[in-house]
């Protein structure tokens, strides 16, 4: 119903979505700060938009070591180098394109090591249950021949622990990795109430409102927004809708959504 207009807003996007890096990337990003790189990406290649593809596997050593980025991989021992939200991005990336060669290597790093990166300032390198749990799920689905150790986690206490989470997580970037797990569970056949909840508890964002299949909502909702570049920073539907971030946007964020509504 939407889809030459969303078409025509995807190409008012597109000047402004920045390659300088070789990948998509916000403007200006500099290498230190290229770690939502791995879920932008991810996220990305899942709508189906071919320049992103190659980006999370180039993540991965061979040895399985991660980085936030493909030229962060010379630095070892760098501080921070990968992180849970990062590991989600590969997840994704996996499942969509059923390759489990980076998750395998992936894996056997974690369980030699026991954390994602060898430094780290808080606990962001640390898996959590639901993490593990997550990671193994992908595994299995995709023919991984690994699988993360400690994994006790019942589906049900995993389903039921991020739906109390989608009641009581800030609105902003954590409700946003909420969104991309219940994406991942989608995927992998698992039903999910986070969805409805987020799209019911930020009924601005239109990334919220297609995961919760409210796609005419959506549609209507990006394309009434004034998308601007400003500074080219922000991937918008990470952020709470009253911070009006898409008159910051990257315009990857809108190409993105654009692709996915218009395919409906």
């Amino acid at each position: 119903m939407y889809s030459l207009q969303l078409r025509t807003l995807s190409d008012k996007a597109r000047p402004w979505c920045n390659t300088r890096l070789g990948f998509p990337a916000k403007a200006g990003q500099e290498p230190s700060s290229q770690g939502d790189c791995v879920l932008f990406n991810a996220l990305l290649t899942f709508a189906g938009i071919e320049e992103a593809r190659g980006y999370v596997p180039e993540c991965i050593a061979e040895d399985g070591r991660p980085a936030r980025s493909p030229d962060r991989l010379a630095l070892s021992g760098e501080e921070d180098a990968f992180s849970k939200d990062m590991l989600l991005g590969v997840l994704l990336w996996t499942l969509v394109t059923r390759d489990p060669a980076p998750l395998d290597r992936l894996i056997g790093y974690i369980n030699r090591t026991g954390c994602l990166c060898e430094k780290a300032s808080d606990r962001r390198c640390t898996l959590t249950p639901q993490m593990t749990y997550l990671t193994n799920q992908v595994a299995k689905a995709v023919g991984c021949a690994g699988r993360l150790k400690k994994d006790w986690l019942p589906g049900w206490l995993f389903a039921a622990l991020e739906v109390a989470s989608a009641l009581v997580t800030p609105l902003g970037y954590q409700c946003h990795l909420l969104s991309v797990k219940a994406l991942i569970c989608k995927l992998l056949g698992q039903s999910s109430g986070v969805p409805r909840i987020l799209a019911d508890r930020d009924s601005g964002n239109p990334w919220f409102l297609f995961l919760a299949g409210r796609h005419t909502l959506a549609a209507q909702t990006v394309l009434s927004m004034n998308v601007q570049p400003g500074q080219g920073h922000q991937w918008a539907w990470e952020r709470d809708s009253a911070e009006k971030a898409w008159l910051d946007s990257m315009g990857w964020d809108v190409v993105f959504l654009c692709k996915l509504l218009s395919r409906e």
